[in-house]
């Protein structure tokens, strides 16, 4: 009897972590790639997140392996850019989720995972840049994306470029970014999910839920400095310095933001709007970022607020908030 329940239980682990693998290696979907992994361990607990992970990780590596084999740009650089991102993520999430970890601050955890991250790909990044075969594939699949989305095409040699400025310069907030919003989104599908009785072992670390979130107050003041380093930069130029600085203001800025979000949705709860708000307010998000300059603004508008209430408590007399 225990025998066969064993494929029923192990089922869903497996499965999301195919669904994770598949997501990566669609380039278009790729940022999502990691929610599965999290809703494994939101719905069945941190033991099917590492076996959502592990599968996930098994076949990235044999299907990005037979990929590169197939377009003929088999090499240790393209092999290892084509695996030690995907792996270095999987490694950050599954540690922002471990048990032992959850009193630490998500905001804590999700900077030091994006760090970790960032740590363990970027070396094998660099090297594989000077790569001939991974230019190739990299304009490749950006052609293909591009062709996805029917943006208008950009010079390949302008492309490369701003690729290689790019990965020094906020390659870190990229990664910080999905393991963030990965994290949060998963938790949020796994929580309100049904029907899936956990597995044994211990409960991982989840995100809070909106109404209380909070970035720690000493915070503030890693994000005035990496401002002020930007600001610096400018009258002393230095490449390490811009982007040590330019990482940590984006992730710092989006941790905000989010609050900022907090903040909104608990003062028109305080005005009676709260229902309306749930609905609207992710569209609104979504047109917002995809207005450009509008949406940078209506992001900082948000970080500003989310800043201000490390002296303003704006959400103190309100009700709370509903997962």
């Amino acid at each position: 009897m225990v025998d066969e329940a064993l494929p029923k239980r192990y089922s869903l682990p497996l499965f999301l972590g195919l669904a994770s693998a598949l997501l990566y290696g669609t380039v278009v979907l790729m940022p999502m790639f990691l929610v599965p992994i999290q809703f494994a361990g939101a719905r069945k607990g941190f033991k099917a997140m590492l076996m959502a992970g592990a599968s996930s990780a098994i076949i990235t590596i044999v299907w990005q392996t037979v990929a590169l084999m197939r377009a003929g740009l088999v090499s240790s650089s393209t092999l290892a850019i084509g695996v030690s991102a995907p792996l270095a993520m999987l490694l950050a999430l599954l540690a922002m989720a471990l048990p032992r970890l959850a009193s630490l601050s998500f905001v804590i955890r999700a900077l030091l995972a994006g760090g970790l991250a960032t740590a363990l790909s970027m070396p094998s990044i660099f090297v594989a840049l000077e790569d001939p075969n991974v230019r190739i594939m990299f304009l490749e699949a950006f052609e293909k994306a591009g062709s996805a989305i029917g943006t208008v095409a950009i010079d390949p040699e302008t492309l490369w470029s701003a690729l290689k400025v790019g990965v020094a310069s906020s390659f870190g907030a990229v990664l910080f970014v999905l393991l963030f919003f990965s994290s949060w989104f998963g938790t949020r599908l796994g929580t309100h999910a049904r029907g899936f009785a956990p597995l044994p072992g211990d409960a991982p670390s989840l995100p809070p839920v909106l109404s209380s979130y909070h970035v720690p107050e000493y915070m503030v003041w890693v994000l005035f400095a990496a401002w002020g380093a930007l600001l610096l930069n400018r009258f002393f130029p230095s490449f390490v310095l811009s982007a040590v600085a330019l990482n940590a203001a984006l992730a710092l800025s989006i941790c905000y933001g989010l609050q900022g979000l907090a903040v909104l949705r608990a003062l028109a709860e305080r005005v009676g709007m709260a229902p309306a708000l749930r609905i609207l307010l992710p569209l609104s998000l979504i047109l917002l970022l995809a207005s450009g300059v509008a949406g940078l603004i209506a992001l900082g508008i948000l970080a500003l607020l989310g800043t201000l209430e490390t002296w303003i408590p704006f959400r103190a007399v309100t009700k709370g908030d509903t997962p």
